[in-house]
């Protein structure tokens, strides 16, 4: 029991709450008029807030930003404790004390729902995401289940990228792909926020906001190593491109080239040189293209941000 637990807190996810999320938190429990229930709606509500901001940087889409969810006259005898994941259904949110080792469930029915994500507040100022129980794992509500039952919050990733795959925009975006890419294999940057990968790029370093991934290519006889750092901000995709050499220097008149809105931006190796670092900007669904060339032979890989 105990290495079954220490895994799942290795695996956990450690949060801040910041001031803001306590005063939405406080606001909210004061809708409810006993002082037990307010104080239990308070730390679910930092539950909610905290795991909604997790969800939020690996890019998923959620429904907190709808004011009537939280105006406790609408919602009749429900907390607002739930997250709801665009196009995927919602996931009850629950609060674990620390030192707690087991916790109830509760009785709300869970049809249609994912199941339960489970979070420790550990004070007024961190929260940790310890694990995730999918519906189909639950027979009964108001049941005890013990931690060491969780899954870790790897796992539930890997539940619900199979789930997120099957509603995800890539068809809306491949309708509306331009005629140079339509006919190419294109690589959706935002597929890796969420943890879905091409077999020919491997993820090399990931943590709350950004992913990275790195693919070999081959030009002109020699071996390149072509990195993409991917994170979101807003509605903007933030992308990094980073190219070099397998195992030398960068080869003097390598150019590595990407689009920059009606023209293309161009870096040249003028010296030696380890690397071409170029950072971009994108649109969600903006098309570009990343060319390496040396002399008259090139290769170019395609993005859909």
């Amino acid at each position: 029991m105990t290495d079954k637990l220490d895994v799942l807190l290795e695996l956990a996810i450690p949060l801040p709450i910041p001031v803001s999320f306590r005063r939405q938190a406080e606001t909210y429990a004061l809708q409810y008029f006993t002082q037990d229930v307010r104080e239990r709606v308070y730390f679910n509500t930092l539950a909610v807030l905290v795991a909604n901001e997790y969800f939020r940087m690996l890019g998923f889409e959620t429904n907190l930003a709808k004011p009537e969810r939280w105006n406790a006259a609408n919602r009749l005898w429900s907390e607002a404790n739930e997250i709801e994941l665009s196009g995927l259904g919602c996931l009850e949110c629950c609060v674990i004390k620390l030192e707690q080792f087991s916790i109830v469930l509760p009785q709300e029915s869970l049809s249609g729902n994912l199941g339960y994500l489970f979070v420790e507040i550990n004070s007024q100022n961190t929260a940790t995401l310890l694990g995730f129980l999918p519906v189909s794992h639950i027979e009964t509500t108001d049941s005890e289940v013990l931690l060491t039952d969780l899954l870790s919050m790897d796992d539930m990733i890997d539940y619900l990228v199979p789930q997120e795959e099957s509603s995800f925009t890539q068809i809306v975006e491949t309708n509306n792909l331009t005629q140079e890419f339509t006919d190419k294999k294109i690589t959706y940057l935002r597929n890796w926020l969420n943890s879905i990968y091409e077999a020919d790029w491997q993820p090399s370093m990931r943590d709350l906001k950004t992913v990275t991934c790195k693919k070999t290519l081959e030009l002109a006889g020699q071996t390149f190593e072509i990195q993409l750092s991917v994170s979101q901000d807003d509605e903007l995709i933030l992308v990094r491109v980073i190219v070099q050499g397998a195992s030398s220097s960068l080869p003097r008149g390598m150019q590595v080239s990407v689009p920059d809105e009606s023209e293309i931006y161009t870096e040249t190796v003028n010296e030696e040189a380890d690397l071409i670092s170029i950072p971009l900007e994108l649109s969600k669904g903006e098309e570009f293209w990343v060319e390496l060339r040396i002399g008259q032979s090139f290769i170019r890989e395609y993005f859909v941000a």
